[in-house]
């Protein structure tokens, strides 16, 4: 049975950016955790053999980790279309549970930025992780600030003398 998602309310939560782990793995969730630390949350979902409609409702996914054991063969392909569908620019980290040109062809194609099989390098998959968190929080804290288009100086020619 799938563990429910849950969506908590408060503005901090909900602002704080999002790690997905999609897995019913308990091993690989222990590694993630013990590896997302504030400011980033991580909502668990253990797909089982559905994925719920709740997962696509989480606010401010940044990262996903795709077991592809927790999915079906045949919906490993719709589900990363899903992903990024409703997340916008998410990094995918795509874990399969064994190697595989055809499956990582299907990540790949599919969009996933990191693609590993089991069994894991915990060394390697933990500096992996931890260069996608840094990256990503690094994009949304160091965003170059929109133009302003108010000011005798705010065109591109430089102020006249």
């Amino acid at each position: 049975m799938p563990q429910k998602v849950t969506t908590e309310t408060s503005e901090q939560t909900r602002l704080s950016p999002t790690v997905l782990l999609l897995s019913d793995d308990e091993a690989l969730a222990k590694l993630v955790a013990a590896i997302v630390k504030p400011p980033w949350k991580l909502v668990r979902h253990a797909a089982g053999k559905y994925v719920s409609r709740a997962v696509f409702a989480q606010p401010n996914v940044q990262l996903v980790i795709l077991d592809d054991q927790a999915v079906e063969e045949a919906d490993r392909g719709w589900l990363l279309t899903q992903i990024h569908k409703h997340f916008s620019s998410p990094s995918l980290l795509y874990v399969a549970g064994s190697q595989s040109d055809a499956n990582e062809k299907r990540a790949r194609t599919n969009g996933a930025h990191y693609y590993v099989s089991k069994p894991l390098s915990i060394e390697r998959f933990g500096h992996v992780l931890q260069s996608f968190l840094q990256a990503q929080q690094g994009k949304a804290q160091f965003a170059p600030p929109a133009a302003e288009k108010s000011g005798p100086n705010s065109g591109l020619e430089p102020a006249k003398p």
